[in-house]
Formats: C-alpha cells, sequence, structure tokens
C-alpha cells in the first residue's frame, strides 16, 4: 500500500514542487493549504508522515501540531519545513516532537532521505507497538486452554471495583476424578481433556455476557452479567462435558464430567467474595456426589 503524505504550506508554489517531487516517488500526496484547513482534514486524511510549513497566516505550525498533539491517538511523525534558519526556531520544532526540522530552500536528495527514514521509523513503532500489545494479550491467557487466567482476573476484579464492570454472578467449575485420567493415560491426554473443556465453555458461553477463566489446575472460572443465565449456562456445560470419553472405544474409556458451584451473590462488593461462595457451593456438589450444581 502507498503511504500517505500530508503537504501543510501556504505557497502554491512549495505544494507543487512537493506534489511532483513526493508523486513521482509514488507516494500518495494530499494538501492543505493553511492551518485551520490541516487541522480539520488530518482525520479524513489519516497521513503516514506530514511535511509542515512552520510560518502560515492564520495557524503557525507549531500552533496546528499542538492541536494534533491534543488528540490521544495522534501518531503521526512531522517534518517542519520553514525559511526560518533560527536555532531557536529549529529547537522549538524538535522540543514539540517533530521527527526533523528542514530549512527552505531544501535539498529534494535530503528530503527524500528524511521522508524514508521517518516513514520507515513510524512502521518500526508501529510494529513494536503491536508486538507489545500481542505479548500483553498472551500474558493474560492461559497458554494450554485460550481461555483467561488468573492474571486477567485480578484485572476484571478491579474493573468491578473501579465500577467499570458489572456482573451479578460466579460458576467456579471442577473436573470429577481428573487424577484418574492422568493416572490411567498419561499427563497429554489429561491436558487434552482440559483444552476439551475449554473448547466447551468457548462455544456454550457467550463472550459477550460471559468472562471464562482457566482458574487452576483442572478448575475452570465463569462470570456472569445476568444471574438468570447461571443455572441455564451450568446446566449446558455439564451435558456439553458429559459427551466427551477418554479412551479408544474398544479399550478401557472413562466418562469426563465436571460438578459446578454457583454464586448469586448481589450484595457482595468484591469479585472474590463471588468466587469464594461459589468455591463453597462447589464443594457442596463434591460432597453430595459430584456431576451436579449446587447454587449459594
Amino acid at each position: 500500500m502507498r503511504k500517505r503524505i500530508f503537504i501543510v504550506d501556504d505557497e502554491p508554489h512549495n505544494i507543487h514542487i512537493l506534489r511532483v517531487f513526493l508523486t513521482s516517488l509514488n507516494y500518495d500526496i494530499y494538501v492543505a493549504e493553511n492551518g485551520r484547513q490541516a487541522v480539520e482534514m488530518i482525520d479524513a486524511v489519516a497521513p503516514d508522515l506530514i511535511l509542515l510549513d512552520v510560518m502560515m497566516p492564520d495557524l503557525s505550525g507549531f500552533e496546528v501540531y499542538k492541536r494534533w498533539l491534543d488528540k490521544d491517538d495522534f501518531d503521526v511523525p512531522i517534518i517542519f519545513l520553514s525559511a526560518n534558519v533560527q536555532k531557536k526556531a529549529m529547537l522549538e520544532g524538535l522540543q514539540l516532537g517533530a521527527f526533523d526540522y528542514l530549512t527552505k530552500p531544501y535539498d529534494l536528495d535530503l528530503l527524500e532521505m528524511k521522508v524514508s527514514i521517518a516513514l520507515q521509523q513510524k512502521m518500526k513503532l508501529f510494529n513494536l507497538k503491536k508486538d507489545n500489545e500481542q505479548l500483553a494479550e498472551l500474558a493474560y491467557v492461559d497458554a494450554l486452554t485460550g481461555l483467561y487466567n488468573r492474571t486477567y482476573l485480578e484485572v476484571v476484579a478491579q474493573q468491578i471495583k473501579d465500577g467499570d464492570k458489572h456482573y451479578e454472578s460466579v460458576l467456579m467449575i471442577d473436573m470429577d476424578n481428573f487424577k484418574t485420567i492422568n493416572d490411567t493415560f498419561g499427563h497429554m491426554i489429561g491436558d487434552q481433556t482440559l483444552r476439551d473443556i475449554g473448547n466447551i465453555l468457548y462455544q456454550v458461553l457467550s463472550p459477550y455476557v460471559h468472562v471464562t477463566f482457566r482458574y487452576g489446575g483442572d478448575e475452570f472460572l465463569v462470570i456472569l452479567q445476568d444471574s438468570g443465565a447461571a443455572l441455564a449456562a451450568a446446566e449446558a456445560i455439564i451435558a456439553a462435558v458429559d459427551q466427551i470419553q477418554v479412551g479408544h472405544p474398544s479399550q478401557k474409556q472413562i466418562q469426563v464430567s465436571v460438578s459446578i458451584g454457583v454464586s448469586h451473590s448481589l450484595d457482595c462488593n468484591t469479585l472474590h467474595q463471588m468466587i469464594s461462595q461459589a468455591d463453597s457451593a462447589l464443594l457442596g456438589s463434591k460432597r453430595g456426589g459430584r456431576h451436579q450444581i449446587t447454587v449459594k
């Protein structure tokens, strides 16, 4: 995809030279003839680089840049172009955060090199930001099941505390006799069974109204926005897990099942209190013979 360069200059002659030269280098060129027009056009143009004249009659290039910087998501590299060769002006532009400052009349070969370097730098920063976002996402995901992990649970707990999120129910889910699966078939089969349950939770539960975690070992946690949906969700999970059988049909097989504890705790101030109550309900399911739902 061709890079988009936004030229902001009040002198038609300068615009013409830059447009012809940069078009010959296979860039897409957009133009604003004054500062106010540049401020209005920035979102529509979405440029990869801006060549910004400093001395314009309505708004200076410095003032235009300051207005762009007020935008939360503004990250476009700027090269200031100016006939002002004073060191003070150059320093002011660079101190604002501009990529570079070139004085008129500028050498076109030098401009070509500066433009290329600025665009390369932006791409590197974009890739770094993308990599950091992916790493941050991985830090919140359980590697085995692909569900959220305990680290992200703390993020959700803080969101609830801050009033940004609201949940009404918690499901605590525990596999029945998981040790028997590991002891009989080995840990690789045990891990695959955990992945199968993770897939079931992903398929049965809507990510828009539920948040699902691998809580630890063979335990899973679901938090729900609507308490009225909790029991139906628990029943759907038990029914789906009942379809899993571990082992070969002609040899020994083990039927997989889970026990679930449900907490409806509208009076709880923290997520951890709701989890504690769901864990207590789960214990009731275990003591009652497993493979069942207990609501507390």
